[in-house]
Order: structure tokens, then sequence, then C-alpha cells
């Protein structure tokens, strides 16, 4: 069983590291959704996570809705995030998260990138409360195959994640990044100007091999 923790809206000068601190200690994985123009306050820890293994994507520019931007706006608002990831990390992100999850069919079928959404939302932004988030994340079922959104920016949600975690381990399952849960645990292609949503997390994961299903609770 399998579970890609993605933190959004950082990197942030502090609280990226301790994020990153957390997933070293248990050996994990997570991937962050970047905005690029928060790159430069820390640079470092967004090299750190890469060299961890962690994945990094885009989350566009600037915070924009891309959703209701037409093609060329969209365009430039890449070319504005692709320059400085380039710069930070010397490549540019594969994956692209769209702030607010808000998408078009533009953005959908020429982005050139990979769209990825979540399954689960801790609403970690609008508690800022750890014991939420953790007893949201705890009470949500079977989190095999599950995408769980959470944001680097917040004090709480760096306490939530020293507590999800070794929680997670525990519960028999693997922290990987989201193109790791797309190829090894969908069996999946990561590609291009296609759209990993909500529907696809919940209700496409392929039954576990009987020997490594986890127990019933």
């Amino acid at each position: 069983p399998m579970v890609a923790l993605t933190f959004d809206d950082g990197p942030h000068a502090v609280y990226t590291d301790q994020i990153l601190d957390i997933l070293e200690e248990h050996g994990a994985v997570a991937t962050f959704f970047e905005v690029a123009r928060n790159l430069p306050k820390a640079p470092e820890a967004v090299r750190r996570a890469a060299d961890m293994g962690c994945e990094i994507g885009s989350h566009s520019y600037r915070h924009a809705n891309l959703g209701k931007m037409d093609q060329a706006a969209q365009q430039a608002d890449q070319a504005a995030a692709d320059a400085l990831f380039q710069e930070v990390l010397g490549t540019t992100p594969a994956l692209l998260r769209p702030p607010y999850g808000s998408m078009n069919k533009t953005l959908k079928t020429t982005s050139g990138r990979s769209i990825v959404t979540w399954s689960i939302d801790t609403e970690d932004w609008r508690s800022k409360d750890a014991d939420k988030v953790v007893t949201g994340v705890e009470n949500a079922g079977n989190l095999d195959g599950q995408v769980i959104l959470l944001h680097s920016i917040y004090e709480s949600t760096v306490a939530a994640t020293e507590v999800l975690v070794p929680w997670l381990l525990e519960q028999g399952y693997q922290l990987v990044t989201v193109s790791e849960l797309i190829q090894l645990r969908f069996g999946d292609q990561v590609e291009p100007n296609r759209t990993y949503n909500y529907d696809y997390f919940r209700f496409q994961v392929p039954p576990l091999p009987a020997e490594t299903a986890p127990a019933a609770a």
C-alpha cells in the first residue's frame, strides 16, 4: 500500500527544511508543488528536497488561477515559473498542480505537463490546527493509492507531518512521490497533457495481491 504526501505553496524559509527533517528521519519522500516566485526565499531547501529523492512540481509562478486564463497567459505563467525552476534546480518540473485545483480544457491539453490534483484535502490552511489535520487523515479510511494535500507554509502543518509520517509507516503504508505512486501502485505512466485527479486516485487503485493486503483493522 502506498500514499503520496504533497505540500503546496512553498518553499518556506523555515518550514520546508523542518518537513524535510521529518521525512529524512523516517526514510520517506514527498512531492512539493512549489510557487515559483517563492523559490528564491529557500533555494537550498528545494535543492535538498530534490537530492533526498523528493519530487518537485510546479504550483504556477504566482499562485494565479490558471483555469481563468487563456492559453497565452497560461504559457506566460509557465515560462516565468520555468525560468526560476531552471535557475534553482537546473531542470523544469514535469508535474503541474494548478492553484485551487482550477483548470480549463486549454490547460489540460496544452500545458505539456502532467496535471496532478489530490484525493484527500486536509484543509490545513483553513484550520491551522495540527490535531485536526492528523485526525482528518487518520479517519479518512483506506489511504492506499491516495494523494494527501498539505501546505508547507504553516507551522501547524509541520507539527501534523511529525505525527502523520510515522503513523502512516506504522499502518504499513509506503510514502512515495506522486510519480512513484502512479507508476508503482497504479501500474500507469506519467504522461504530459493528462490529468490525474480525485476520481483517478480514489477509484482506479488496482487491488493489491492478497498476500500484501493490509490486515483489517
